[in-house]
Formats: C-alpha cells, sequence, structure tokens
C-alpha cells in the first residue's frame, strides 16, 4: 500500500545529479533546467564530470563524485561507493526531486533511492542512440517516476531504442537562448579574441593542429588559407600546444554565450554542440565525431546537412576541407538563416515544469521502485 505523508514544501529542493567522467553535456543540460526553475527552488549538483566546478558560476551549490574511471576502483566496489555516496547526499539535501541526466542510469542509485523513498525521481535521456545499441538501459525506466526526453532536431533520422520507448518529450534543450547572447564586440573581447576579422570556432576533439592529417589541423588549414582565424576549444591540451602559431584557444563556460565571436563554426554533432550552433545562429561545418559509443552523431550531422540548416561531412581528412570551407563561407549565412526559421523553441521551462510536476507528487513510502 502507497501511503501519503506529505507535499512538496514552498520551497522545494532539487537535486541534479549527472553522469560523465570529463565531458559537460550531461551537465550542461542539467544547468539548462536549473535555469528556469522558480527562484525558491533549491538546486544542488552531485556530478560526476570534472568540469562540475562550472557551476559555481550559475550560482549553485554542488559537489563532485569521481567516476568509476576517475576512481581506479574496480566496478563491483565503486558501484557501493557510489549507492552510499547518493545515500548519503539524499540524507543529508533532501531533495524534493532528484534528476539524473545520463544514458547508463548506474546500479547503485536504485538502492539509494530505495533508501531514501520521500524523493522522487526523473531520468533525463536524450535519443539518437545507435542502433541496436543500450536498449537494455529502458529497464531502468522503473527506478523513475518519470523518464524526461529532450527531443532532438534530427529526430525524424532516429533509429536507435529510445525512438518508441514511453517518455515525456519537450523540445530540443539548449543552456541559453538569442537574447542571451552577448555582442559580437564584447564577446571577442570576454575571450580575447581580436577585434576584427572573421574568427572560426573549432571544436572537433583533441587534435593536433600542424598535421594535416588530423581532423582539427585539416580544419584550420583550410580556414586559414581562406583568411579566416581559427579559435579552438580543446580544454584536455595544454596551452603550450598552440605556442607559435596563429591559433587561439578559447575556454570559457559556457561558451556559447560568446558566440557572435565567431564567423563560422566546425564542430562534432554532440547533442549540445549541435542545438547550440543551429539554435544561435552560427553557420556551421559539422564532422560527427563517429568513435562515440552510443551517441548517432553521423545520422545528426546528415540529417541537418539533408534540411539545409548546415553542411555536414564525415571527415576532414579525404582532402576535400578547402573545398568544405569555401562552400562554408559562401553559403553558411543562408544555412544558419533557415535553421533559425526552423526552430521549434528552447524546450528547458518545459523540462523545468516536468520536475516540478514530478516534485508535487505525494511523497510515498513503502513502495517499491
Amino acid at each position: 500500500m502507497h501511503v501519503i505523508i506529505g507535499v512538496m514544501p514552498a520551497t522545494p529542493t532539487v537535486l541534479l545529479l549527472s553522469s560523465n567522467g570529463a565531458g559537460m553535456g550531461h551537465l550542461t543540460r542539467l544547468l539548462a533546467y536549473g535555469r528556469r526553475l522558480p527562484g525558491q527552488v533549491h538546486r544542488h549538483v552531485l556530478s560526476l564530470s570534472q568540469a562540475v566546478p562550472a557551476v559555481e558560476a550559475e550560482g549553485l551549490t554542488w559537489e563532485y563524485l569521481p567516476s568509476q574511471g576517475a576512481s581506479g576502483l574496480r566496478p563491483a566496489t565503486w558501484r557501493a561507493l557510489f549507492a552510499d555516496r547518493v545515500t548519503e547526499v539524499l540524507e543529508r539535501v533532501d531533495p524534493d526531486v532528484l534528476v539524473f541526466d545520463g544514458t547508463h542510469p548506474y546500479s547503485g542509485l536504485d538502492v539509494a533511492l530505495a533508501r531514501h523513498p520521500r524523493t522522487r525521481a526523473v531520468w533525463s535521456r536524450r535519443g539518437m542512440w545507435k542502433p541496436g545499441r543500450n536498449g537494455h538501459q529502458l529497464q531502468k525506466a522503473a527506478w523513475f517516476d518519470s523518464v524526461l526526453e529532450p527531443t532532438d532536431l534530427a529526430a525524424p533520422a532516429d533509429t536507435g531504442e529510445t525512438a518508441d520507448a514511453e517518455a515525456v518529450r519537450v523540445r530540443p534543450v539548449t543552456l541559453l537562448d538569442r537574447e542571451e547572447l552577448s555582442g559580437r564586440a564584447e564577446a571577442r573581447a570576454a575571450l580575447g579574441l581580436p577585434a576584427d576579422g572573421p574568427l572560426a570556432l573549432v571544436s572537433l576533439g583533441a587534435g593536433n593542429i600542424n598535421d594535416t592529417d588530423d581532423e582539427v589541423g585539416a580544419a584550420a588549414a583550410a580556414l586559414t588559407a581562406n583568411g579566416i582565424g581559427v579559435c579552438v576549444t580543446a580544454p584536455s591540451i595544454a596551452e603550450r600546444a598552440y605556442a607559435g602559431s596563429d591559433v587561439h584557444l578559447v575556454r570559457h563556460f559556457p561558451l556559447s554565450r560568446h558566440f557572435r565571436a565567431f564567423d563560422h563554426a566546425v564542430v562534432a554533432a554532440g547533442y549540445n554542440s549541435f542545438h547550440e550552433t543551429l539554435r544561435l545562429g552560427v553557420p556551421t561545418l559539422f564532422v560527427p565525431n563517429t568513435a562515440t559509443s552510443l551517441d548517432d552523431q553521423a545520422a545528426r550531422a546528415r540529417y541537418a546537412d539533408r534540411r539545409g540548416w548546415a553542411l555536414a561531412a564525415p571527415t576532414l581528412t579525404d582532402g576535400r576541407a578547402p573545398a568544405l570551407v569555401a562552400e562554408l563561407v559562401e553559403r553558411g549565412p543562408e544555412l544558419a538563416a533557415q535553421a533559425q526559421a526552423d526552430d521549434p523553441g528552447n524546450g528547458a521551462a518545459d523540462a523545468a515544469a516536468e520536475l516540478l510536476r514530478v516534485a508535487a507528487l505525494p511523497t510515498r513510502t513503502g513502495a517499491a521502485r
């Protein structure tokens, strides 16, 4: 029997729990939800991302929980530690709702939630999974009171396991909206970039810009040949790797706030970079990272190309980089305008409303998750 023992207080607490051992994707999506919650809602972040200190800029409290890989522990040992740590956070923070963003809810989360039945739970998971992969994870929806899916602009091309799975679907989510971006001059000053001349953002992973056999190097060479300054975002590479070059290293969170600094972008097609460049109006060439274990970046990039929103290429190392960059310069603004015209709007506020709906559900005790 389910026993109602209370309702959500006037000042609810939301625990934002993100996966990621090193990246920012899942964490950024949670911050997008958190930004749209009412001001009286207390938001606390527990993250496996090593970049979690960046949330201080959002005015949020946070703590870091090392991933299994970062901890160096054996999987079974780490899962027990994870369950105990999340349990301790639930007891201390006592959230009305926990929202986990990731494609793989970790074993141990179910244990922690069962130990603290007052807290409701939401699984936030994006789609565009590579076909035939990770389907067994969908059974873990039973751990949660709601499954929230921030949809994809490329959703019609989604043939993965989540395409027909039950979920509360909202429009694609980005941290910022166009009206929140800084102006061109302000953006360049904030990033320490030249005030004049065309600039392109290159975000394709940790590459060697002096090696044209590498994706980043091929992009940099083609852009430079077209008289375009190259701005590389590569936080995993030491700044000295760029000494003596004409490449500018950009590090800022959220970088999307200063997108107007860039005339073009050559980026991978992960969920955040894909939706940010399209929604925020940056003429873009997508080069998908096909080495991802689950995210179908290739399908996402091809769809944007077919819709006339951006250019896409499977690689820049086949000699086509100069022609692709020339096409980006010529057609990029037209493509970006079309992407913005087709933009359905940001779903982050709808996602925040779903978190509040779940938080307001009657508290249960004695119920199995």
